[in-house]
């Protein structure tokens, strides 16, 4: 994991495949320079080959347009992530929203980028050693994905912001933040075998990783939203 020093950024994830490597997500873009710096002091930078979008907010999304135009990345993203990023739209994503709450600086503005490739539910991508695998994930905003990084032993599973460590989620009231579709990733992403969860943020989970995924499928079976990592002392609307 890359620290930019940066408090608008979410994770942002280095896999390391040996003759190739990617990132997942990639931060605001406010800190760009370290960000850059954190790559390339896990020496990987000269074998970067792309950049996976978890979903088009701010915190995980704004930095691929600065990553994309020093290293000529391939950026590859949902399709609605991809529709967002091309305009650099900043009512789709809350951009404008959030900025107004105080959640970016106010002048901050949303990088547009050019997005290589769509990919959906089910799309696998080689990176070097590593098999990254797409897996749709809509609840938090439209468009999320998750991307399990397998390495032939462990897998880990970038879960963006729609499950955390604790079987947490991230529930606001956004236009597309929808717990019905939430409900249904939750079922979904407690059936894969994860090693390891590597959210957006806060904490990190590097064994049994199932477990708490499937914590967040029995409480939303049961019709009861999961706890949200949202709270009114913290409260980040991306």
């Amino acid at each position: 994991m890359i620290d930019t020093g940066s408090p608008y950024d979410c994770h942002v994830y280095v896999a390391d495949g040996g003759t190739g490597a990617a990132l997942i997500d990639c931060g605001t873009g406010l800190a760009a320079e370290r960000l850059l710096e954190g790559i390339e002091g896990t020496g990987c930078l000269d074998r970067l080959s792309h950049v996976f979008v978890t979903h088009y907010h701010a915190d995980h999304a704004g930095g691929a347009a600065d990553v994309h135009a020093e290293r000529g990345v391939r950026v590859l993203a949902s399709a609605e992530t991809a529709a967002a990023l091309r305009v650099g739209d900043e009512d789709r994503t809350q951009v404008a929203v959030a900025r107004a709450a105080g959640v970016y600086p106010a002048d901050y503005r949303f990088p547009a980028c050019r997005v290589d490739e769509v990919v959906a539910d089910g799309a696998r991508h080689e990176v070097g050693e590593l098999s990254v695998t797409v897996h749709a994930s809509p609840g938090h905003c439209d468009g999320h994905l998750c991307f399990m990084v397998d390495d032939g032993d462990r897998r880990a599973l970038c879960t963006g912001d729609s499950i955390f460590s604790g079987g947490r989620v991230s529930v606001q009231p956004i236009p597309d933040c929808s717990p019905y579709l939430y409900a249904r990733t939750s079922q979904r992403l407690a059936e894969l075998s994860a090693d390891m969860l590597l959210p957006g943020h806060l904490d990190l989970v590097l064994t049994d990783a199932a477990a708490d995924l499937a914590r967040a499928a029995e409480s939303f079976r049961r019709l009861v939203p999961p706890p949200n990592i949202l709270k009114a002392d913290n409260a980040d609307p991306n």
